[in-house]
């Protein structure tokens, strides 16, 4: 009996080793495509604010982006013709094009873009932030 639960045991330990190992290798490919991005998102004019690396089985990777007027569509399209053979990252840019347009659809006039989130994961995804301005002027004012 007690063979068998070492037998056992070394079974389990290495599935948990494969598993452990295949979790680095995909956390790995991810944080090469977030290199990658985060460099061509720059080059276009954002400003990277934050960058959260969650390990595990399905790695996350959240970035927190700055906009602003440098930032265009014709500069996130040339990123899309360069990186064509990149899905994660057209999926990503394509996203951001959409936002952008989005952004001036909002015409609460005390609220302005934040932060755009992206998130990269099994479902990649994007969230954009309004903020109150009023807020934001009186917090840069006191600093």
């Amino acid at each position: 009996m007690a063979l068998n639960l070492n037998r056992l045991t070394g079974g389990v330990q290495g599935a948990t080793d494969a598993l452990a190992s295949m979790a680095a290798e995909k956390s790995r490919e991810m944080l090469l495509q977030a290199n990658l991005l985060l460099q061509l998102l720059q080059s276009a004019g954002y400003g990277i604010g934050s960058l959260e690396i969650e390990m595990g089985l399905s790695p996350k990777i959240t970035t927190k982006l700055r906009t602003g007027p440098a930032v265009t569509e014709e500069k996130l399209a040339a990123i899309l013709r360069d990186q064509a053979d990149k899905k994660v990252i057209t999926g990503i840019v394509a996203l951001l094009i959409q936002a952008n347009r989005l952004r001036d659809s909002v015409t609460v006039e005390t609220l302005e873009l934040g932060e755009v989130q992206i998130i990269l994961a099994a479902t990649p995804n994007i969230t954009m932030q309004w903020t109150d301005r009023t807020n934001s002027r009186a917090t840069t004012a006191v600093a």
